[in-house]
């Protein structure tokens, strides 16, 4: 996998092949065409919400400093971390 340089100004989108259930507040997606199945939770999930539209991670950022009560480095990185696993998942577009 190619190393993509993540940061607040990337653009980052959910894969359209990729299928997700909800169940009680956690997501469950599969991948049929790997046959890879992953299930996030908590804050988790609410990322994977904001990312069914193609936005910005500093848009992701403010959202989550909206509705949470956390330092923003803090929230950068973790959303950085994030993402970056998604990405190594294959479960994200980046753009």
């Amino acid at each position: 996998m190619i190393n993509i340089n993540i940061n607040m100004d990337t653009v980052v989108v959910q894969k359209s092949e990729i299928d997700t259930t909800d169940i009680d507040g956690e997501k469950a997606m599969i991948n049929l065409e790997k046959g890879q199945y992953f299930v996030i939770n908590g804050i988790g999930s609410r990322i994977w919400d904001i990312i069914s539209e193609p936005c910005y991670i500093k848009e992701i950022v403010s959202d989550l400093m909206k509705e949470y009560h956390v330092e923003r480095k803090t929230c950068e990185q973790n959303i950085l971390e994030f993402i970056g696993r998604l990405n190594n998942a294959e479960l994200i577009s980046i753009k």
